[in-house]
């Protein structure tokens, strides 16, 4: 699994998950904190849909931190002030990073929690869909005048 993939779940996931993934990461391996948690500003990247030439959006708050476990780092980073969040992505970063064997049942409790995040847009969606305005309707209706 990507570490992309790892890091979106983790952050759109269940809080708890995340909370009992670090915890065990704490358990197995000494965990050293090399820069602790604190608020950033990185500029956003965006393209334009219609010259597709890439522009800065402005600034997002972000809250990064980074620790060590057996020698290896790891980062946690997301958008937002959530310092106790940063820590646990950089401690199950690290864990990775660090090949600690726990990190092999991990896969199993990360796809669930990718499929439980997959429904929860679905609803979502489902929810949106339901309020949209169909204008084609609203011209037709016009159009009778």
């Amino acid at each position: 699994m990507k570490k992309s993939l790892i890091t979106r779940i983790l952050i759109e996931g269940d809080q708890a998950l995340l909370s009992r993934l670090c915890e065990a990461a704490e358990a197995a391996g000494e965990v050293e904190i090399v820069r602790q948690p604190e608020k950033s500003l990185v500029m956003t990247k965006a393209r334009d849909s219609v010259s597709e030439q890439p522009f800065y959006l402005g600034e997002v708050l972000v809250t990064e931190c980074t620790v060590s476990i057996r020698g290896a780092y790891g980062f946690g980073v997301l958008m937002g002030e959530d310092a106790e969040r940063a820590y646990q992505l950089a401690v199950v970063d690290a864990a990775y990073h660090a090949g600690l064997p726990l990190t092999a049942d991990w896969e199993a409790l990360l796809v669930a929690e990718e499929r439980n995040i997959r429904m929860r847009h679905r609803q979502e969606e489902v929810g949106v869909m339901r309020t949209q305005v169909q204008f084609d309707t609203t011209e037709e209706y016009y159009g009778k005048r």
